[in-house]
């Protein structure tokens, strides 16, 4: 008799055991499921937000613009969390229809149809170009090409040694056969004019530049995946 109590009591410990094994493996899956529906709500919700502000370039828009989508646009493609939604890459075409007469010499924005992960390097290139121009060079007084940039004629001859005589018009000061090339053995004639020539490209490249930026306009026009409502393509024509 006491045999069968203590198996009694050994076959209910061992239930007893059982089952608060079993409530805590319920109690496990029951937690990581909230935390994997958590973490699928967060999911939705970075997808949805990044959904948002692509249609937020659903309109008219600048250069300037396009060039912040295209940083979105980078942003959204290497992001782990687009992948694990699997949700594809968006496809951004920008149709420049009439260029920047100006950019022929450069191949800036020229007329054509790009990804806009081109548009993108172009943005890199001309930035690239136009850099060395705001830097300090010691050949130019330490002053930049853009510090002259923003002088007259006469304050940067001047910078350079040239006293100019008040006579002299500024238009006449670099011309052929002006005031300086016939006072060209003086001062820093050939490092004036280089920094002259530098002044000229450092002007083109910015007036492209800032003409794509915030002179030419684009239409969109956009598409959705079907199934998740995820922005597909984007299509930006000038306008």
């Amino acid at each position: 008799m006491e045999n069968a109590s203590k198996a009694l009591i050994m076959a209910g410990s061992i239930l007893i055991s059982v089952m608060i094994i079993s409530l805590l493996i319920f109690g496990f899956n029951q937690i990581s499921h909230l935390e994997q529906t958590k973490e699928d709500a967060e999911l939705v919700d970075i997808m949805a937000e990044y959904t948002r502000r692509f249609e937020q370039f659903n309109r008219t828009v600048y250069g300037s613009e396009l060039l912040s989508l295209g940083n979105l646009a980078e942003d959204y493609d290497h992001s782990y969390k687009r992948v694990e939604a699997g949700f594809a890459p968006v496809d951004i075409t920008v149709k420049i229809t009439k260029g920047i007469t100006d950019s022929n010499n450069y191949n800036f924005f020229t007329a054509g149809n790009y990804p806009i992960d081109k548009i993108i390097e172009q943005q890199r290139n001309i930035e690239d170009e136009i850099e060395p121009f705001e830097q300090s060079n010691p050949d130019y007084n330490n002053r930049s090409v853009k510090f002259y940039s923003q002088k007259s004629n006469r304050e940067i001859a001047k910078d350079f040694g040239f006293e100019i005589p008040s006579y002299v018009p500024e238009y006449e000061i670099f011309m052929a056969g002006g005031y300086l090339e016939q006072h060209r053995n003086e001062g820093k004639y050939n490092s004036l004019m280089k920094c002259m020539d530098d002044i000229q490209e450092y002007t083109n490249l910015k007036s492209i530049y800032n003409e794509f930026k915030t002179g030419m306009q684009f239409s969109c026009a956009i598409t959705h995946n079907t199934v998740n409502g995820s922005v597909e393509s984007m299509i930006f024509t000038q306008i």
